[in-house]
């Protein structure tokens, strides 16, 4: 039953609702006992105060009374002794008549005198009293007898006037205890229900002061801090029922926009901060550190697509979070990174005084190259990163820096990878051209702007005739634009595979002329990634004519085929086709080893820098000599380029060699020319092979 109680109470003051509710029909409630006490007990002082009034009344007409009754026994006193009967007689009159009117108002006052008798009343017949008095003062027979019945009738009225003074005085002290005690009642009555009324109004202020304004208060701060944003306030918990029930919904609000608020700002696969968190962070970053210099980069993994081909999207998730985790714990906590595309980071860092952004984008691209742990892999990296150094200010424009910092990233790619490149503002003007040049390319196939060139390829032992296919463009208003220049362009614009499309036809058709002849033809690695790429190949072969077996593919380390399922399975069908696989620019990257060993290349293009310095650096003729050996143990041809000089041939012939291709045997020659150079020169190549 206690506990029930308990309970009861509990769930009473649980509620805001009930407590103030409670609270105000309590404060009523007094209030209306208040004013019911008030007006009963003003009825009984009105009461007490009129029976006062008339109690004091009737004691005022007792004084007048007893006056009236002693003047009467003075005036017998001086009758029974004076001569002059004349004056007695008159006072004694008026005594009387004074006696009989304060009787009679006594009377109509409601003394207490109609229980005398008639008999024992002394203040009957006071005529006939007067009329003794003066026989006696007239010296009358029975004088004695008389004076001592007139004095006996004076002595009793006497003790009745003082009798009846004495019992209406004491009526009106009577009255005036009441009073003062229904006053005091009164005031005790008011005192006490006052002060109770004051005692729940103060429990109820203290109530409201102690517990329930606090209370909203503190929900009022968490809906401010909602509607400013701040959803890492965790809402508390509440003892009111109704600020309890308005809690639980506001945490299930503040959870699901804080959820939200991460799928806008960060990235869902790694944790990170996106672009969007990134911008804002840094804003708020600059423009708190307006006396501090900053690096803003972009970071990009190189060759990422690999790593999703061999290992798969959750892996390469994986390795974005790891590469977060490591490139945040180089930055420190002032350092904030966040994932702005598939393969992309962007950082920002305040910088000490003495430090450059790029030395600290240096020591970043030097920790990427530590293997990183997937499960049972161990996976090794390079990263490419642009470097912009700015001042803190309010009004940086965070868009813009990052499109700085992509320009350098952009030239840290075009300088081969696996470096940092920090922002100059002449690469503005150079990604502008490189923009125009991917622009212009499009239209260069209609406006016949592209053609074709062959390189021969000389044959150390034997007759064979053999040309390199490239493809060259002549800008209208540029001139003649490097392959360097416009083959990159074409794989960032998504123009590669058309490009090699084109390049196969035109070579094709050009070679349909050479029956007797060879040919090296360059695919990307993008060619070999599309889908359908094989049947493409096969189909213009037998349109031209021409034997797949006469066709040598050219291939680059930077395909990374020991790591690209679809390019090392169409690179085996080709060659089980007939196709022969070279593999060029062999020798310099760091997939050279573990390339050979994945797939059994026909044909090993030696990169034209193991040439070049041969007769001035000794070591030159050692790593030749080394990259010649291993292409040869494993049964490949040999080719080795930039052949711009006669002392060049002797050592790679010696080196083991089988064919040499350089401007010292000829540029690159129109499809027209091609059979007349061999025709002409065959003799002289032959010996100088």
């Amino acid at each position: 039953m206690m506990s029930n109680t308990n309970s009861g109470f509990a769930r009473f003051f649980a509620s805001l609702e009930t407590r103030l509710v409670g609270a105000l029909c309590l404060i009523a409630a007094l209030s209306v006992l208040l004013q019911v006490v008030t007006q009963r007990e003003a009825f009984a002082l009105r009461k007490e105060s009129d029976g006062l009034i008339a109690v004091s009344a009737l004691a005022e007409n007792a004084d007048q009374f007893a006056e009236a009754v002693g003047k009467l026994r003075m005036a017998t006193n001086r009758g029974l002794v004076a001569s002059n009967a004349t004056s007695t007689s008159d006072e004694l009159t008026d005594s009387a008549i004074a006696i009989g009117d304060q009787l009679a108002k006594l009377r109509s006052s409601g003394a207490a005198l109609s229980d005398l008798p008639e008999a024992s009343n002394p203040f009957a017949d006071l005529d006939r009293h007067v009329s003794a008095i003066l026989e006696v003062q007239a010296g009358g027979a029975g004088g004695k007898h008389l004076i001592a019945r007139i004095e006996s009738r004076n002595n009793a009225m006497g003790r009745l006037a003082d009798a009846l003074v004495l019992r209406i005085h004491a009526n009106r002290e009577a009255a005036q205890k009441r009073l003062i005690a229904s006053i005091e009642r009164w005031q005790m009555l008011v005192f006490g229900t006052g002060l109770v009324t004051i005692l729940v109004v103060l429990l109820v202020l203290f109530d409201i002061l102690r517990n329930i304004l606090p209370a909203i208060r503190r929900m009022h701060g968490y809906l401010q801090g909602l509607a400013d944003g701040d959803l890492d306030l965790e809402i508390g918990a509440f003892k009111l029922k109704e600020l309890k029930a308005l809690s639980g919904p506001l945490e299930t609000f503040r959870k699901n926009a804080k959820a939200v608020k991460n799928l806008a700002f960060s990235d869902a696969a790694t944790g990170l901060p996106n672009r969007r968190a990134f911008q804002e962070d840094v804003g708020r970053l600059l423009a708190a550190g307006e006396d501090r210099r900053f690096a803003c980069m972009l970071i990009d993994i190189d060759r990422f697509k690999h790593i999703n081909d061999d290992y798969g999207h959750a892996a390469g998730d994986e390795l974005v979070r790891l590469i977060g985790l490591r490139m945040k714990a180089i930055l420190g906590p002032d350092g904030i990174i966040a994932r702005v595309g598939g393969d992309e980071f962007a950082l920002c860092l305040p910088l000490q005084p003495e430090r450059d952004g790029l030395d600290l984008a240096n020591r970043l691209v030097d920790a990427a190259r530590e293997p990183f742990s997937l499960g049972e892999y161990a996976v090794a990296i390079t990263v490419s990163l642009g470097v912009v150094d700015i001042a803190g200010a309010p009004e940086v424009e965070i868009d813009e820096t990052l499109r700085n910092a992509d320009m350098a990233l952009y030239a840290s790619k075009k300088n081969g990878r696996n470096c940092a490149t920090a922002f100059s503002p002449s690469m503005a003007e150079e990604r502008a051209i490189d923009r125009a040049l991917e622009k212009d390319l499009e239209s260069a196939f209609e406006k016949q702007q592209l053609r074709m060139v062959y390189q021969p390829i000389h044959s150390v032992h034997g007759n064979t005739r053999e040309v390199e296919a490239l493809v060259r463009w002549r800008h209208p208003e540029l001139g003649d634009v490097p392959p360097s220049t416009f083959i990159p362009a074409a794989e960032r614009s998504g123009l590669m595979v058309r490009l090699g499309e084109w390049i196969i036809q035109r070579a094709l058709n050009d070679f349909a002329r050479w029956p007797d002849m060879d040919m090296s033809i360059n695919l990307s690695p993008l060619q070999l990634q599309h889908d359908g790429f094989s049947a493409f190949l096969v189909d213009c072969c037998a349109r031209y004519g021409v034997d797949p077996r006469r066709l040598f593919l050219e291939v680059t380390e930077s395909l990374s085929i020991e790591r690209n399922t679809r390019a090392l399975l169409t690179l085996n069908m080709l060659r089980n086709l007939g196709f022969r696989i070279a593999l060029d620019d062999f020798g310099t990257g760091y997939s050279s080893l573990s390339m050979v060993k994945s797939f059994k290349f026909d044909r090993m293009k030696l990169d034209r820098s193991l040439v070049m310095d041969l007769g001035q650096d000794p070591a030159s003729v050692a790593v030749l000599e080394a990259a010649v050996t291993m292409a040869r143990h494993v049964g490949a041809e040999v080719v080795a380029e930039g052949i711009s000089d006669a002392h060049l041939i002797g050592a790679t012939k010696s080196a083991g060699c089988t064919h040499l291709q350089g401007y010292f045997y000829s540029r690159p020659i129109e499809a027209d020319d091609v059979s007349g150079y061999f025709e002409s020169s065959g003799e002289r190549t032959a010996e100088l092979a």
